[in-house]
């Protein structure tokens, strides 16, 4: 049975396209699932026996499509290197649709799996049968958006010759959604990363090269081959919480300035709020209203759009005391395999922690600076990259609130709780079971549905 709306509006009050937007990824009617027939009367399911990667690559705005699942990786790129080396190893390859969703502050991939599972499972279909995948999954962890996805495929009718599609019921973890952890799990149950090399698109799934990619990044390929198909990169789903207004899920024309959305979402302009990026992974950055929401947009002032979501926080809030929230977050939800991530993970929140009182004699200038720098690239997974990304922002985009720091300390972040720090980052978005805004619970299991 699948979850009724009010599950999701319990996370997000509302969800909707930008002004002249009716036709995207939202659907017509949002909150509604979209059944197949509907889906069918937009164009949907075409001919899946003439698809091959390079009628893929023709679509509208493919080309230019970066992955929506954080890393923004050139979605055609994975795709033919993925084809090309299963043509090299003679071995059919294996596709994934990545529905684990991480991030505590984004809900666009589970609306996607709830409210429009035609459209991610069309996008699957259609770009397993480009690469001749015999089989295609959907890794998802939100229950609600397990069963829709099961609808749906009940309801696919598909050729008998169309890639089989199985559900695969994903550990509700940070890490779970990290593509090596996808691929481990699909083999073994458990989500946890691997060390690269080899990556997935080598040596993936049962051996074979498998390509995993997020269920927007399908959706955004689906819409694309729609007969009145759109720039596949031309708009992205963005969850903005905070600033004491209700979460709302929105498809935002790529590029557009923040000042705009801002503007939309609080009733104003508001450039003396910071705004935390990429759920915890892009850094707190100022609302410049000149900031362009698009990937190179929010790189190039030294952040991270991420997963798309943008957390608006209230002024004045410390950007000191966000960002050892995050990282105190990182502390408790890694892999727990890694010894340096465990061990940097714990030293940085508690350094972070004591930027409120600096104790005499530590060299708080020389150890943010050097971590920064350091923990690139050092982790099987991606925390440490998520860590090393919000002290660059943090040092690079408040660097006087950090000399205030180490000169008189804060009295903000010496009232922040010991445990759970971050929890006033969740307070909008609770948990869709308990809405106790606490971060959801850890899940040790894993297993095929179907």
């Amino acid at each position: 049975m699948v979850a009724q709306p009010v599950a999701l509006l319990h996370v997000v009050s509302t969800a909707r396209s930008w002004p002249g937007e009716d036709d995207g990824l939202l659907g017509r009617s949002p909150f509604v699932r979209e059944s197949r027939e509907v889906y069918r009367s937009l164009g949907g399911y075409g001919d899946l026996s003439v698809t091959t990667v390079d009628r893929l690559a023709a679509r509208p705005g493919l080309r230019g499509l970066l992955g929506r699942g954080g890393a923004a990786f050139p979605a055609l790129t994975k795709i033919r290197a993925v084809a090309d080396g299963a043509a090299a190893l003679g071995v059919p390859p294996v596709v994934v649709a990545n529905g684990a969703e991480g991030e505590p502050l984004s809900v666009k991939d589970r609306y996607l799996m709830r409210y429009r599972p035609h459209l991610v499972l069309d996008g699957l279909l259609t770009v397993a049968a480009a690469l001749g995948a015999p089989v295609a999954h959907v890794y998802v962890a939100d229950p609600a958006a397990r069963a829709s996805v099961e609808t749906a495929v009940a309801e696919l009718e598909a050729p008998a010759d169309a890639p089989r599609v199985r559900l695969f019921a994903a550990q509700d973890t940070y890490v779970a959604g990290e593509e090596t952890a996808v691929v481990r799990a699909l083999a073994t149950g458990i989500a946890r990363p691997a060390d690269k090399p080899p990556r997935p698109f080598q040596v993936g799934v049962g051996g074979a090269p498998t390509l995993v990619l997020n269920v927007e990044t399908l959706a955004c390929i689906a819409r694309a081959g729609l007969p009145a198909g759109r720039d596949a990169g031309s708009s992205f789903l963005a969850t903005v919480s905070g600033a004491g207004r209700p979460p709302v899920l929105y498809e935002l024309p790529t590029g557009l300035p923040l000042g705009e959305l801002l503007r939309e979402h609080l009733g104003r302009e508001d450039s003396s709020a910071d705004v935390l990026f990429g759920g915890f992974f892009g850094g707190v950055l100022p609302a410049w209203p000149d900031l362009e929401l698009s990937h190179p947009g929010v790189l190039r002032r030294g952040g991270s759009l991420g997963c798309g979501s943008l957390h608006v926080l209230p002024a004045p809030a410390c950007p000191v005391r966000t960002t050892a929230d995050v990282v105190a977050y990182y502390a408790r939800h890694n892999a727990g395999q890694c010894g340096m991530c465990m061990a940097s993970s714990g030293a940085i929140a508690a350094t972070l922690a004591e930027l409120g009182a600096p104790r005499a004699g530590v060299n708080y200038a020389a150890l943010l600076p050097r971590w920064a720098a350091q923990l690139r690239g050092r982790g099987a997974c991606a925390v440490p990259d998520g860590i090393a990304v919000l002290l660059r922002v943090l040092l690079r985009a408040h660097p006087q609130e950090v000399s205030r720091h180490l000169a008189a300390g804060c009295e903000e972040c010496r009232r922040a709780p010991g445990e759970p720090r971050w929890g006033h980052l969740l307070a909008t978005l609770p948990a869709d079971d308990d809405g106790t805004g606490r971060a959801p619970e850890l899940v040790a299991s894993g297993g095929e549905v179907r």
